[in-house]
């Protein structure tokens, strides 16, 4: 169970984090 959790973790952050850079540029009007 320990290696799912890490697995959703590692799939969360690749997710998230070009998600996040995203939303920053676009409230910034760079994209």
């Amino acid at each position: 169970m320990e290696v799912f959790a890490q697995l959703t973790a590692v799939a969360f952050v690749v997710l998230a984090g070009p998600a996040v850079i995203i939303l920053i540029a676009a409230r910034d009007g760079n994209l």
